[in-house]
């Protein structure tokens, strides 16, 4: 439901912006990225990536991406999720069998992308530069996140940590670190980092900079959240409109609060340096 709803809104923005300030350019690199995400998203279920609602999501983000951050932002958002479903178990097999329940759901896909496509959005009703930078930073997070949990917690057998009082704990447990996760996590962000200042020559290194430390630190503070709130419910009512789970934290509540944390962080340090 959550997914839909998310379509809904970013929907409407696109169009507000195709409509109302979006010039001949952007307007028909958004009806190619309609043609362009559509062969992706397809070809994504197919390989077993997505779901069909994560299909549908990742559609309308394709869009967003190609249409309004143009090549740039599309590989920056490409190297993510081709990287991230390489390293993820959607590329892994069972008795030779690929298992359809590790397909990305739409909820999924927005909560490490919702913030990209709304900053990135938000760029295009208002032209400024810290906006764009707030959506790579999500992206920067994204990254660095899931290569944490799919070669710390899947790939790299070793100890984890709890992040409250680094106790040891079992692998996968909610907000444990581990060696090999830290460092995925430092390169997945400089990786990212060094992709957007390879992409943009003005301002290179302050934007790589940003955009690599504020993805590493919303990381950690993932980890925090997924020790402290992840598997509690923080309304517990139940009403014609709720259900007794209204706000249940689940892991993709925790990627979504985090990834937004990037993107604040950077518009938080993007303005001090600017005075």
């Amino acid at each position: 439901m959550i997914d839909r709803i998310i379509n809904i809104f970013l929907l409407f923005l696109l169009i507000l912006g195709f409509v109302g300030v979006a010039d001949t350019e952007i307007q028909q690199r958004i009806l190619w990225g309609f043609l362009a995400g559509g062969i992706f998203a397809a070809l994504s279920f197919f390989l077993n990536w997505l779901s069909l609602d994560g299909s549908t999501s990742a559609w309308l983000l394709g869009v967003i991406t190609f249409g309004v951050a143009g090549i740039e932002g599309a590989v920056i958002l490409l190297f993510f999720f081709i990287s991230s479903s390489l390293l993820s178990k959607n590329s892994s097999s069972i008795d030779h069998h690929r298992e359809l329940k590790f397909r990305r759901i739409g909820a999924q896909v927005w909560a490490n992308g919702f913030w990209f496509g709304f900053f990135t959005l938000l760029g295009l009703l208002v032209d400024l530069e810290l906006l764009e930078l707030a959506a790579y930073s999500s992206i920067a997070f994204a990254t660095s996140d899931t290569w944490a949990s799919e070669i710390g917690g899947n790939r790299v057998k070793g100890k984890t940590w709890s992040f409250n009082g680094f106790k040891q704990v079992p692998p996968g447990t909610d907000g444990a670190i581990s060696i090999a996760g830290t460092l995925a996590a430092v390169a997945g962000a400089i990786s990212v980092g060094l992709i957007v200042g390879f992409l943009h020559s003005t301002n290179s290194m302050m934007m790589s900079t940003i955009v690599a430390s504020t993805g590493l630190v919303a990381t950690f503070m993932d980890s925090w959240l997924g020790a402290n709130l992840q598997g509690q419910t923080l309304v517990n009512t139940t009403n014609r409109f709720f259900s007794s789970h209204f706000l249940y934290v689940d892991n993709n509540i925790v990627n979504w609060l985090s990834a937004g944390l990037a993107s604040l962080l950077t518009i938080f340090i993007y303005l001090i340096i600017q005075q």
